[in-house]
């Protein structure tokens, strides 16, 4: 498996709170899987959702370094970085999933292996999973891994990123007509999937979306819109509140509107992808300035820094883990469109999750630099 297991703490020029960034989005990626609100949703997805996608695609593109690497280089690189583990982690978490749904449920192997041509083809929905049969028969493979659509359009943005980074950043006049015919694109390929009632193959629609977002982090990065000594911690704090009551705004007037999950946009269609990218931009601001306070805090800042770290990972392996607590518990985290857990036994199987993936992750990170450490002295 393609893991850079070299720890951050030692790279002195490294910006931890971009780190810590990383894992308060992921944290919230987490919680919202896993917790109910059903009471209080519109206000919690407002704080801590609807923002979080096109956040982690504009962080992406921060440390762009324009001539740095070839575009070839860089699509072959991140191509080891995304790829190589997406289909390794699916395929462990598809026969996990199999050997449980074969040994305990009425699931067929051949229901099973349809589930992971589904998951192939980018049809993680409720009602494609519940088309195959999946939902009372066992757990829903598409389900557990219904984050990694993310990396999909992920992978797809940033070919289409590294072909264009360097002329693209080269003028702001460039970079303006770049990013808004992007965006453009893709709210003109949404409206094609409002007509068509379904997404394009991979959710390619919003491709072009997320690349204007990455292009916007690069921009950022080139400019050093967000440095370590950004501002004073009190405007740190007001910039934060500030963005967050703005994001909050827009969904009280517009309830759900940039909604981004399993690759689609879910409330405005179309109209979706403006919000959607303005979240993109704001979020940055509002979340850097939260991890610089954070980052003053000791060992709460070295936990979320060994979190961002490792946000792909965790991403990947967060569902599969609190559903299977959930099935030994009796603790299941909520299921897409589906309420009536308690909060605090959504908080006990939070908690029960983010404990295994760090054990997992100390103990799958030892045995790889073990194995490291035996190829040099070899």
């Amino acid at each position: 498996m393609s893991e850079n297991i070299k720890n951050p703490l030692i790279k002195k020029d490294r910006d931890f709170a971009h780190d810590i960034a990383k894992a308060i989005g992921i944290l919230l990626v987490m919680q919202v899987h896993i917790f109910d609100y059903p009471k209080w949703y519109l206000i919690v997805m407002a704080i801590t959702g609807v923002w979080l996608m096109p956040f982690f695609f504009t962080l992406s593109g921060y440390y762009y370094q324009p001539g740095k690497r070839t575009p070839w280089q860089s699509i072959k690189r991140r191509t080891l970085q995304l790829v190589k583990p997406y289909f390794i982690y699916s395929i462990v978490i598809w026969i996990i999933t199999t050997a449980y749904n074969l040994i305990t449920s009425s699931m067929t192997l051949k229901e099973c292996a349809k589930q992971y041509l589904a998951f192939l083809l980018s049809r993680h929905s409720t009602e494609d999973v519940q088309t195959m049969g999946a939902v009372t028969k066992g757990i829903p493979f598409t389900t557990v891994v219904g984050t990694f659509w993310f990396i999909v359009i992920m992978f797809f943005a940033d070919v289409l990123f590294f072909l264009i980074a360097d002329w693209t950043l080269a003028s702001m006049k460039r970079f303006f007509s770049v990013t808004s015919g992007l965006v453009f694109l893709s709210f003109f390929l949404n409206l094609l999937v409002d007509s068509m009632g379904k997404g394009l193959p991979l959710n390619i629609q919003n491709v072009p979306m997320a690349t204007a977002l990455i292009l916007i982090g690069a921009m950022f990065g080139k400019h050093k819109v967000l440095p370590k000594d950004f501002t004073s911690k009190k405007w740190m704090v007001v910039n934060s509140l500030v963005t967050l009551a703005l994001i909050m705004l827009i969904q009280f007037k517009f309830g759900g509107a940039g909604t981004f999950a399993a690759g689609i946009f879910m409330y405005y269609g179309a109209l979706d992808v403006f919000p959607c990218v303005l979240y993109g931009i704001m979020a940055p601001f509002m979340v850097i300035c939260l991890s610089r306070l954070l980052e003053k805090i000791p060992l709460l800042n070295k936990a979320l820094i060994w979190i961002g770290f490792r946000s792909l990972p965790i991403l990947l392996v967060h569902i599969v883990i609190s559903t299977f607590i959930g099935r030994l518990t009796g603790l299941e985290p909520r299921a897409l469109g589906q309420y009536g857990v308690k909060i605090g036994e959504s908080a006990i199987n939070f908690a029960l999750t983010l404990a295994v993936i760090v054990v997992y992750r100390i103990v799958w990170e030892f045995i790889l630099k073990k194995i490291y450490k035996n190829k040099l002295s070899a």
